[in-house]
């Protein structure tokens, strides 16, 4: 029998999310980066692709939302423009991204183009939201990346060959059209992200459940 690594499951140690978070709560970072991120990682693969609530609804469920939480509060962000830092908030998703929200003005209004009303709602990203963003979204301050990408992926894990930080990293560019081998996205990332993965220990990975096969 022999242990094949590409089948070990990886997972981000608690140790690993931790410290993650609170590199992520030391920067003035918007809440509503959570749903520029939403709108990044539905239009990657096509960046002319105009965006709904249900695409923000769903990155909130897939990544902010915590089990166990209260319904009226069911996710968690480690964003801390406020003062609040790692904090539940509600679950009017749709509420805090509505039309008339973000055309009264606020964060968003200077990055998104807004198009329809209610639920037909459809989000763009304006030309020059990567300088926007930078600026009103997060105080001039990049996102550490890696601890970004351990925060969102903290309930996953990774099929790859070694517990390598910088392996999730790839993942997380690519899923968020933030990729290395696209000139646009690459300038995307550069702008507003830092790759923080030496910030990480070699134990910040570790197996779960690894499987064997066997080799003929």
């Amino acid at each position: 029998m022999v242990v094949d690594e590409t089948e070990v499951i990886y997972v981000f140690s608690k140790e690993a999310v931790l410290g993650s978070i609170a590199r992520l709560v030391s920067q003035p970072i918007h809440e509503h980066f959570a749903g520029y991120l939403a709108i990044l990682r539905s239009r990657s693969s096509d960046p002319g692709l105009a965006v709904g609530p249900t695409d923000i609804k769903e990155f909130h469920e897939r990544y902010l939302h915590v089990m166990g939480a209260p319904n009226k509060s069911p996710f968690v962000r480690p964003f801390k423009s406020r003062g609040h830092g790692l904090e539940l908030f509600n679950s009017n998703v749709a509420g805090s991204y509505g039309a008339s929200s973000i055309r009264a003005g606020g964060a968003l209004a200077d990055i998104f183009e807004i198009s329809g009303s209610n639920r037909n709602v459809n989000y763009e990203l304006k030309k020059d939201h990567i300088s926007v963003a930078l600026k009103v979204l997060l105080k001039g301050r990049r996102v550490p990346a890696a601890s970004l990408a351990a925060f969102l992926y903290r309930d996953y894990g990774f099929y790859i060959g070694t517990p390598d930080v910088a392996q999730v990293l790839q993942i997380f560019r690519k899923e968020f059209g933030l990729a290395e081998s696209i000139k646009a996205q690459r300038v995307l990332f550069d702008a507003l992200f830092e790759d923080d993965t030496s910030a990480f220990p070699p134990d910040s990975l570790v197996a779960l459940a690894p499987e064997t096969t066997a080799n003929a």
